[in-house]
């Protein structure tokens, strides 16, 4: 958390509702989300409706660390750390970020992750 605090993050929360996060990011009440650094993922009803409320409304959500069965995220981000376009996100992962938009989503993961 201090990590993300240092690159200007205002502050965080964790409001206790993985659907109630998503829709906060999509309603534009808060920037960026994300779930699973230490493998403590949500569930796939933690995602499925929230998912298709912030898609709908440009939000950019994928997986922080690969899908299920995959070692990486490599289908979803490119070398740079850049979305690839056209990739999804898998409501059986066990990370997720979601953000308003792809470069928020892109620097945020960098920070998280420490890359």
């Amino acid at each position: 958390a201090e990590r993300i605090l240092q690159h200007g993050c205002r502050t965080m929360r964790q409001l206790g509702s993985g659907v109630l996060d998503i829709c906060y990011v999509a309603s534009g009440r808060i920037d960026v989300v994300y779930t699973g650094v230490a493998d403590e993922g949500w569930k796939p009803w933690d995602y499925c409706a929230a998912m298709v409320i912030a898609e709908e409304a440009g939000c950019t959500i994928r997986s922080l660390k690969g899908a299920p069965g995959r070692k990486d995220a490599s289908d979803e981000f490119d070398k740079e750390g850049k979305v690839v376009q056209g990739s999804s996100f898998d409501i059986y992962s066990k990370s997720m970020i979601c953000g308003v938009n792809k470069s928020l989503v892109e620097d945020c993961r960098r920070v998280v992750l420490d890359m």
